[in-house]
C-alpha cells in the first residue's frame, strides 16, 4: 500500500489528468501482475523447499536410525547367542553369574545382563532368582537381582516377554533396583520343551548412547529427539523432559493444539513433516520417522526461519529490485503518456468553450494521423449538428410545453366529468364516494351516479390501455350511460346501447370493462349487470363477493347477451367497486397488492370515504417508491341505517 500510495502521487496527482489515470493504471496493472506471479513462485518455491528439506531431513534421520538399529541388534545376537549356555549350565546355578558376567565382558554396549527365572524354579533358591551382572565404571559386579524390594515378576519387561514368548525392547526406565541407571531392556525367554517360560534373559543398555547418536548437524539452532513407542522422551535437549514427560503429557499440558496431531502420528509410526509453534523456536518445523524394530520414533526441529533463509535473502533482493524498476516504470510512463496526449490538452480547451455556449468556437488542428484527427472530424460535425440540434430543440420545447398545457386541461375537464359525494338532504340515508387515480395525465378509468326518480343509478369502468385514447374511449362511454340512463331504467336496454356505441367504428380494438347498477331507494332492491368486470363487494356482517356473472367486455361483440342480476341491500351495507388498478398494483419487488390485501383492509361500519382513504393508505405504502402502473378507481355507496 504505501508503494502505491508513493506511485500516485509521484505520477501527478493520481485522478485529475488523463495522462496520470492511465500512467497509474499501467503501473498498478504491472503491479498486480507480478505480485501474483510473485505469490505463485513464492507458493511452489517454499513447496519444493519443504520436499528438499524433508527428503534430506529423512535421509540424516534414516542413517542414525540405522545405527541405533545395528546396536540394538547386536544386543539381540549378543543374548541369542548365550541361550545355549544358559541350557547347558541349567542344573548349576552359581555357574550362571558367570554367564551373564561374560555376556558384559564381550559385549562393551551391555551394561546389565539378568537371567530371571519363574518363581521357585530353583526350589532352594525360593521365589526369586536372578543372577544378574552389571558394570560399575571399569569393573563389572554381580548379584543376585530379586527380592521383595524388586519383584522383577512384575515388571513390564518380564511380564511381555513371558507373554510374546518372543523378544521385547521394554519402555525405557530408570532401574532404581538393578543398574541404577536410565536404560532399556532387551528380553529373550527361555523356554522349556513344553514352550513354557523357565526364565527371561535380559540385557540392559543406556538410553546416553543414543542421545550422543542423536548429536547430529541439520541446521544451528536445531536438534534432534528420540521417543519410545508410548511417546516417551527417551532423548531430548531438555533433560527434565527425558523419561519423565511423554509427547501426550507435553500435549495436555500445553496450548499447542498441533502437537496431538503429532503425537498420533508417532502413535501410529507414521513419518513425514509437520508446522508448529514451538515455544523455544517459535515457527517451526518437525520432520519424523519410526524406528521399524523397536516402534520408537525419531524427529528432528529445526526453525522455519533458518529453513527458508536462502528464500527470504532472495525476496529481498527481488523486492528491491521491483522497487527500483517501478519507479523507473512510472517515470517513463509518465513522460511518454504526457506527451503522447499533449494534443488532447489544447483539444479539450476548445472543447470547453464549446459547452460554455460558444458553438462557433474554433478546434485547434490535429497533425497527428491518428484517433486524435479522427476525433477532431467528428467533433467539427457534431459542432454543426449540435447547433442545428438546439434549434430544433427549442421548437420541439414550445410544442412539448403546450401539449402539456393541453392534457393538464384535458384532465381537469375528465376529473369535472366525475360526480363527487352524493349527500342531498332528501337522500340522507345514501353514503356515496368515488375516487380516481390516473397512471397519466389522462387515463381510461370512469365511474359515475346520479339519482332518478327515486332511483340511484351507478356505474364503475375500466378502459383498456392508457393515456389519451382511453380518455376518449372513457368520454364516450361515460357520455353514453348518462344520456340513455337519463330516460330508460331498463339495465339490459341501456347496456346494449352504451355497447353498440363502444362497437361501432371500433378500429382500435379498445374494450371496456363495466358495471352498472340501479338501487331502489324505496324497496332497496339493487338490479346489477356485469361486463367483464370486477366483482364488487358486499360489506355487511361479513364481506362477500356480489354474485354477478362477468359477461363480454363492452365494445366486443355488437350482439354479446347481458344477464341481470338483482338482491336486496339492506341498511348498513356498504356495495364497493373497484378496477384491476387496485388488485394488479405493484412493488418495488414486482408483487402484486392482491385481492387477499383487499379483503384484508375492507371493514363494517365505516363511511364510503373512510374506506376508500383507508385502502389508499394501504395502496401506497405496499407500493412504496414504484410507479403506478394503471389507473386505480374506487366507489364505495352505503345504505345508511335510519
Amino acid at each position: 500500500m504505501p508503494t502505491c500510495a508513493f506511485v500516485t502521487a509521484w505520477i501527478g496527482g493520481g485522478r485529475k489528468s488523463l495522462a496520470s489515470r492511465i500512467s497509474l493504471w499501467v503501473v498498478l496493472s504491472v503491479v498486480l501482475i507480478l505480485s501474483i506471479t510473485a505469490l505463485i513462485g513464492n507458493y511452489y518455491v517454499v513447496k519444493s523447499i519443504k520436499l528438499e528439506e524433508s527428503v534430506k531431513a529423512n535421509g540424516i534421520l534414516y542413517i542414525v536410525g540405522q545405527r541405533i538399529d545395528a546396536s540394538l541388534v547386536t544386543v539381540e545376537i549378543a543374548v541369542r547367542n548365550h541361550i545355549g549356555d544358559i541350557v547347558e549350565n541349567i542344573d548349576n546355578p552359581e555357574a550362571l553369574y558367570h554367564i551373564t558376567q561374560r555376556m558384559l565382558e564381550d559385549n562393551p554396549g551391555i551394561v546389565g545382563s539378568a537371567i530371571a527365572f519363574r518363581p521357585y524354579f530353583f526350589p532352594d533358591k525360593g521365589q526369586w532368582f536372578a543372577p544378574y551382572s552389571y558394570r560399575e565404571g571399569l569393573t563389572i559386579h554381580t548379584k543376585q537381582l530379586g527380592g521383595p524390594d524388586y519383584d522383577y515378576h512384575t515388571m513390564d519387561w518380564y511380564q511381555t516377554t513371558d507373554t510374546m514368548r518372543n523378544g521385547y525392547w521394554s519402555e525405557p526406565y530408570f532401574d532404581e533396583g538393578g543398574g541404577e541407571m536410565a536404560m532399556t531392556t532387551y528380553s529373550f525367554p527361555l523356554l522349556d520343551t513344553g514352550g513354557n517360560t523357565i526364565a527371561v534373559v535380559t540385557a540392559d543398555i543406556l538410553l546416553d548412547d543414543f542421545s550422543k547418536l542423536l548429536e547430529v548437524k541439520y541446521y544451528e539452532n536445531a536438534y534432534a529427539c528420540l521417543l519410545s513407542r508410548n511417546g516417551t522422551f527417551i532423548s531430548h535437549p531438555m533433560k527434565e523432559l527425558v523419561l519423565r514427560e511423554s509427547i501426550f503429557s507435553v500435549t495436555d499440558s500445553t496450548k499447542y493444539p498441533e502437537l496431538k496431531d503429532l503425537a498420533q502420528d508417532f502413535a501410529e509410526g507414521r513419518s513425514g513433516m509437520r508446522k508448529w509453534t514451538s515455544p523455544r523456536y517459535g515457527e517451526s518445523y518437525i520432520f519424523f520417522v519410526p524406528l521399524q524394530h523397536t516402534g520408537w520414533s525419531m524427529a528432528i526441529v529445526c526453525k522455519a526461519s533458518e529453513l527458508f533463509k536462502g528464500v527470504r535473502k532472495a525476496g529481498l533482493f527481488l523486492t528491491a529490485l521491483f522497487l527500483i524498476m517501478l519507479v523507473l516504470l512510472t517515470y517513463l510512463l509518465r513522460r511518454g503518456v504526457h506527451r503522447l496526449i499533449a494534443p488532447l490538452t489544447t483539444f479539450t480547451q476548445a472543447v470547453d468553450q464549446v459547452a460554455q455556449g460558444n458553438l462557433q468556437a474554433e478546434l485547434p488542428v490535429i497533425h497527428s494521423q491518428d484517433e486524435m484527427q479522427q476525433l477532431h472530424h467528428s467533433f467539427s460535425i457534431m459542432q454543426q449538428s449540435l447547433a442545428q440540434q438546439m434549434e430544433e430543440l427549442k421548437q420541439v420545447n414550445e410544442a412539448k410545453g403546450r401539449i402539456e398545457g393541453e392534457l393538464k386541461v384535458a384532465r381537469e375537464i375528465q376529473l369535472s366529468m366525475l360526480p363527487k359525494a352524493y349527500q342531498p338532504s332528501d337522500h340522507s340515508n345514501l353514503d356515496i364516494y368515488g375516487q380516481l387515480c390516473a397512471a397519466k395525465e389522462v387515463g381510461g378509468d370512469f365511474y359515475d351516479f346520479f339519482i332518478r326518480d327515486e332511483k340511484l343509478f351507478f356505474c364503475i369502468g375500466d378502459v383498456s390501455g392508457k393515456g389519451v385514447p382511453a380518455a376518449l374511449v372513457m368520454t364516450t362511454t361515460l357520455s353514453q350511460f348518462r344520456n340513455v340512463a337519463t330516460y330508460e331504467d331498463d339495465l339490459q336496454k341501456i347496456i346494449k346501447s352504451i355497447n353498440k356505441t363502444a362497437c361501432a367504428d371500433n378500429e382500435t380494438v379498445m374494450f371496456v370493462t363495466f358495471f352498472m347498477g340501479v338501487l331502489d331507494l324505496r324497496t332497496e332492491q339493487l338490479r346489477y349487470v356485469n361486463a367483464g368486470h370486477n366483482k364488487p363487494f358486499f360489506i355487511c356482517d361479513g364481506i362477500t363477493e356480489l354474485p354477478a356473472k362477468p359477461n363480454l367486455p363492452l365494445g366486443v361483440d355488437e350482439n354479446a347477451p347481458y344477464i341481470v342480476r338483482e338482491c336486496t341491500m339492506q341498511a348498513g351495507t356498504m356495495l364497493f367497486l373497484y378496477t384491476d388498478g387496485l388488485t394488479e398494483a405493484r412493488n418495488t419487488q414486482r408483487k402484486q397488492f392482491g385481492i387477499e390485501r383487499v379483503i384484508s383492509q375492507l371493514k363494517n361500519g365505516v363511511d364510503s370515504k373512510n374506506q376508500i382513504d383507508k385502502m389508499t393508505q394501504a395502496v401506497q405504502k405496499f407500493v412504496g417508491d414504484a410507479a403506478q402502473s394503471d389507473d386505480l378507481t374506487m366507489l364505495g355507496i352505503k345504505v345508511k341505517n335510519q
